[in-house]
């Protein structure tokens, strides 16, 4: 028995007109449409603040150093 992985289509179809495109295409080779999930400009994909970028965690706070002891109060 001989097992095949199913077939993926790594193509874009553009919204405009149909055409299948290359998966890492911005734009449509047939008509330049921009097609769907392309970057936006000026925007890396994981750029910090990019949609769908998980935040990174923040750094653990350190250990707060123990307060100096405070003078006594003047008499009443």
């Amino acid at each position: 028995m001989c097992f095949r992985p199913a077939e993926i289509d790594m193509s874009k179809t553009c919204p405009q007109c149909g055409a299948h495109n290359d998966f890492g295409n911005d734009t449509c080779d047939q008509c330049g449409a921009k097609l769907p999930g392309a970057p936006k400009v000026g925007s890396a994909p994981g750029a910090p603040g990019a949609p769908g970028a998980p935040k990174a965690p923040g750094a653990p706070q350190a250990p707060g150093a123990p307060k100096p002891p405070s003078a006594p109060g003047a008499p009443e």
